[in-house]
Parts: C-alpha cells; sequence; structure tokens
C-alpha cells in the first residue's frame, strides 16, 4: 500500500532522513523505531506531507504522492494522529470525532470546525459514521462530555476516532503511546490490535521498542536518518546494532533490549 524509495531530507548540513525506503502492506501494522534524533519524525512528516523531500519517491496505491499536500493525501484515504493532541474545545467528544469526515464530505475541515451550514446538510450521515469509530475505541461513555475532560489515553483513542471517521486506508500513528501511563498504554495496544483484526493498515512511529514489540508485525529501526535494522519484533529486540544505537554498547551478557 506504501512503497517509500531513497528518501533524502536535509536540514543545512544535516542529513535528516538519508536515503530510507520501506514498504507497509495492506493490513499490516509496520512499526518504525529508533532512539532521540534517528529521524522517525521527519520521515513521519514526509510521508504525512507536512514536508517534502529533496530525493526519493512516496507511493501510496501505486501512485506517486511526495508533492501532494496533506489534505489531497488525506482524500485519498491517510489519515494521521499527531503526538499533541489537537482537540476543538467547547466541543463534545463525538463532536470532535465528527471533525474527521472532512475528507470524504463536500465541506471542508474549517467548515466543520465551525459548524457551518454545508456541515449540517450532511450531519446525519457524519453523525452515524463517527458514532461508529466512537464504538470502535471504546468511548461510547464519553460520547456527550466535553473532550478536553478527557484524560490523556482517550484523548489519543480520540484522536484514532476521529482518524477512522474520515474512512482511511491508512493510518499514520505518531508516538501514541507518548506519556501513557501502564492502563493506559494496555488499553492503547489492545484498540491497535483490534484494530489489526479489522484489516486496517497503520504506520507507527514509536521510540519505546517494548510498546512496538507488543502490537507490530514488522519493525524498521532509524538510527541517524538511515535504517539499521528490519523484522520481526524478536528479531529486532535482539539485533547488535539496535541493542548499541538505544544503550551506547552491548551489555556485557549480549543481552536483548528487554523493556
Amino acid at each position: 500500500m506504501l512503497q517509500l524509495e531513497r528518501l533524502v531530507k536535509t536540514f543545512g548540513a544535516v542529513r535528516a532522513v538519508d536515503g530510507v525506503s520501506l514498504s507497509v502492506d495492506a493490513g499490516e501494522l509496520r512499526g518504525l523505531i529508533g532512539p532521540n534524533g534517528a529521524g522517525k519524525s521527519t520521515l513521519f512528516s514526509l510521508v504525512a506531507g507536512h514536508l517534502r523531500p529533496e530525493a526519493g519517491s512516496i507511493n501510496f496505491e501505486g501512485r506517486r504522492i511526495e508533492r501532494l499536500r496533506p489534505a489531497a493525501r488525506a482524500r485519498l484515504g491517510i489519515a494521521i494522529t499527531f503526538q499533541t493532541v489537537h482537540l476543538f474545545r467547547g466541543m463534545t467528544t463525538l463532536e470532535n470525532v465528527m471533525v474527521g469526515a472532512h475528507s470524504w464530505t463536500d465541506h471542508e475541515f474549517v467548515e466543520a470546525a465551525l459548524r457551518l451550514p454545508r456541515h449540517f446538510r450532511e450531519e446525519p450521515k457524519i453523525r452515524e459514521r463517527a458514532r461508529s469509530a466512537i464504538a470502535r475505541t471504546g468511548l461510547e461513555p464519553w460520547a456527550d462530555v466535553p473532550a478536553e475532560s478527557l484524560p490523556l489515553g482517550r484523548q489519543r483513542a480520540l484522536q484514532i476516532a476521529r482518524a477512522l471517521c474520515g474512512n482511511p486506508k491508512l493510518l499514520l500513528l505518531d508516538e501514541p503511546a507518548a506519556g501513557l501511563r501502564g492502563e493506559e498504554r494496555r488499553e492503547l495496544s489492545e484498540l491497535l490490535a483490534r484494530l489489526c483484526e479489522e484489516g486496517f493498515t497503520m504506520l507507527l512511529v514509536e521510540h519505546d521498542i517494548g510498546f512496538v514489540s507488543r502490537v507490530a508485525h514488522r519493525v524498521t529501526v532509524l538510527d541517524m536518518g538511515r535504517i539499521i535494522a528490519e523484522g520481526s519484533p524478536a528479531e529486532v529486540r535482539a539485533n547488535e546494532a539496535v541493542i548499541v544505537a538505544y544503550l551506547g554498547s552491548v551489555p556485557a551478557d549480549d543481552g536483548a533490549i528487554s523493556r
């Protein structure tokens, strides 16, 4: 579904992404991990459309998209959730999720956020789709409460529900577990597992190798803008280059990363 070929992105003399190629198959949850400064956020921004590469290509379902704006990519079926939760204050959880329908409706994102007339004409269909997304993410008890009153874990689930409301083909998840506590992380991993069972395709960008290992089918590891390892979670956790990237050296007992 998604194919990245030899992507390059520089900032001055720094090659934040240095010739990266990877693929995400339909129905796969692909993990992208690496230590701080590895280039994960830059690569995510290239796929999302917030940055353009100096070289290389991004193909989505066989179509080159590296020059398309984020809104155009959304209309093709690419949905994004960010590490920083973006909420519309003063709106309920349901209303926040409904905003995600802008990619397939006739009105624009701002019209949905401001609740302008054209949005209201399409509202019954949007509301039905939003309630379905809320049910899938376990947010039904909080559908009618102000979104800003939700704890962080449920705000992250709200972001995923809003992305699902857009009827996506590919979900891009930017460090969704950042800042979550143990129970919240467990609930998030269970939600991602359920979406995998439903056949959703996801690219998960994370720092925490342990969290990614619990949910991903395959894992790609970046360090200093380059891929240093790929494979199953077990293969990646035992890879010496990955251990060095995360820990700075190989432990004396040659143990794999355990966190």
